[in-house]
């Protein structure tokens, strides 16, 4: 019970950590430059997801327009960086072993990538056939989209890794022991 209570103590003092670190430095001039490859390869790669749709794109650097005249800027805060480092902090920070630690990272940061994606290409989509409803799906469907993306990751991941570890195995339940000859 102890040791529990020092684990749960020990996450959410990482996770509050962390969620002061990126208050402090989630800025244009403190990860804009080391970001800037990110950000062109997600300007690229949402280029290219719009023209494999169908749609008319172009780009410039990091901004994509359409030729009916709506074009936004992909920046830093449009990678989907933040969401993917929540919750590697989260699955790292949280008790268990490593294999299954490396194994949520491997599902779970693409998964968040590829809904980031997903978001560009939509807001973009949204930018040519329905402006008005642009900022609101800016701002608050896809941001509450993609906490709850993060948090229903993290805590399938949990539920994953807890359950692997709460399984008996073989070795243990004593399926290998010879069995006496009479």
């Amino acid at each position: 019970m102890r040791l529990t209570r020092q684990l749960n103590l020990r996450f959410v003092a990482v996770m509050v950590g962390f969620a002061g670190v990126a208050l402090l430095t989630y800025r244009e001039d403190v990860l804009g430059a080391p970001l800037a490859p990110l950000t062109m390869w997600t300007a690229r790669v949402t280029l290219a997801l719009l023209h494999w749709l169908g749609m008319e794109a172009t780009r410039m650097a990091t901004v994509v327009s359409h030729p009916s005249g709506f074009a936004y800027e992909i920046y830093y805060r449009c990678t989907g960086f933040l969401p993917g480092a929540f919750l590697m902090t989260a699955i790292l920070a949280y008790p268990g072993h490593w294999r299954r630690k490396l194994v949520g990272l491997v599902v779970g940061v693409p998964v968040l990538i590829a809904l980031n994606l997903t978001r560009l290409v939509h807001l973009f989509y949204l930018g040519v056939h329905n402006p008005a409803a642009f900022d609101f799906a800016h701002s608050v469907m896809w941001e509450g989209f993609l906490i709850l993306a993060i948090l229903g990751l993290w805590l399938g991941w949990t539920r994953w890794s807890d359950s692997v570890r709460a399984e008996p195995s073989l070795r243990t339940i004593g399926l290998c022991k010879p069995v006496a000859q009479d």
